[in-house]
């Protein structure tokens, strides 16, 4: 189980994902022109090259903060306005990406419903969250050791 989700995390790892400044700027509608007066403001960051290239080429979080500036520019924001708002919701996303990598635990079945394993609430208590096809989420706490018994780790 640990070998398959150490592969999956290889596969699924965003910060191996590096583009060039004419594919960002095909992905994102912003031209390697902007791209690059954006980087000369300190609004955007190039990646160093491990191949001695001089070409740039820009991360994964790159990409989502210039998509994220591009909706704020075209909303009629100035692009110190829009730098902020994206970057806000980048640390926002940042903050949401460490919950769910550290505090969401597996999957269970209980009752025949699906939940997430939110991690301990307390020294006796785990905290699950039942999601129902429909509705909204509801919250139940379960023993820790009924918890553990329950979930299956990622992948499920």
């Amino acid at each position: 189980m640990a070998e398959f989700t150490e592969e999956l995390r290889n596969i699924f790892d965003v910060h191996r994902l590096v583009f060039r400044i004419g594919e960002l700027s095909a992905m994102t509608g912003v031209s390697a022109r902007q791209l690059r007066y954006w980087e000369k403001k300190g609004l955007i960051h190039s990646r160093e090259r491990e191949d001695g290239q001089q070409a740039r080429v820009y991360a994964f979080k790159t990409f989502v903060l210039v998509s994220m500036m591009k909706y704020f520019l075209d909303q009629g924001y100035t692009l110190a306005a829009a730098a902020e708002h994206a970057q806000k919701r980048q640390d926002n996303a940042r903050i949401l990406h460490r919950f769910i990598k550290q505090g969401i635990q597996g999957f269970a079945d209980i009752d025949g419903q699906m939940a997430l394993n939110m991690g301990r609430f307390d020294d006796q208590q785990t905290l699950m969250a039942l999601i129902p096809e429909e509705g909204p989420v509801t919250y139940q706490l379960l023993p820790n050791a009924e918890a553990q018994r329950v979930t299956r780790q990622f992948p499920a």
